[in-house]
């Protein structure tokens, strides 16, 4: 299936382009958010996931794949919106993304998933925490859910841009916790499935643990 190139409003006046999926048929349809890594890569139309996206699509699931603010291919200005802001105005794009799926005929507006790797894991874990009426799902792959103890324990030659870029883990602790998904896993709802590398030196195990183990407390149906 070949990608549309759509643009959808996002809260503060830009426009953010975005792929989008349909699957053949008439529907309703669930879909999947599909949030990229980096945060500063790029979703392009391309066999993404080694097929994984095309999987969906023979099940009768469609994909939006957004390149929100932060995302590189669009003007350093557009990249550098995401620095020292994760968990910030990037989530109100996710939101309204959601917004844009709910005015397509085709889509099941109560079947809308979010997935993603790494900053997209982030993002998906942010989601699922601060916009949790919005999910019938979420697919947490390596993602930061602390952001003081992320950037703590991230490899020594990414230490050095961890304050400009994220938060600095010695004079903005609130300010780290206060945009952390941790901070917020009491409010999620929706059934999470979260997949961590046991040695992945960038996005530590104890990422994935902190959230897995607050939402198994909770009785929130989580599989890791």
């Amino acid at each position: 299936v070949e990608p549309e190139l759509i643009r959808y409003p996002a809260h503060d006046g830009r426009d953010i382009a975005a792929y989008l999926y349909r699957p053949a048929g008439d529907g309703p349809f669930p879909v999947v958010l599909s949030i990229h890594g980096g945060p500063e890569a790029q979703e392009r139309p391309m066999y993404m996931y080694a097929g994984f996206y095309q999987y969906l699509l023979a099940q009768g699931i469609g994909v939006l794949a957004p390149n929100v603010r932060g995302s590189t291919g669009y003007g350093a200005t557009y990249q550098k919106l995401i620095h020292h802001d994760w968990g910030g105005a990037e989530l109100g794009d996710f939101e309204q993304a959601v917004h844009f799926l709910h005015s397509l005929d085709w889509v099941d507006p109560a079947r809308i998933a979010v997935f993603g790797a790494s900053f997209g894991g982030f993002a998906t874990l942010s989601c699922v925490s601060r916009l949790p009426g919005l999910w019938a799902a979420g697919v947490s792959i390596v993602g930061p859910s602390n952001l003081l103890t992320f950037v703590k324990a991230v490899p020594p030659t990414w230490r050095r841009l961890m304050a400009k870029w994220v938060g600095d883990a010695d004079t903005e602790q609130e300010f780290l916790m206060s945009r952390s998904p941790v901070t917020y896993a009491d409010d999620i709802v929706a059934p999470l499935f979260v997949i961590q590398g046991a040695h992945d030196p960038r996005v530590v195990k104890t990422e994935s643990d902190q959230i897995v183990e607050r939402l198994r407390g909770r009785g929130v149906d989580v599989r890791y």
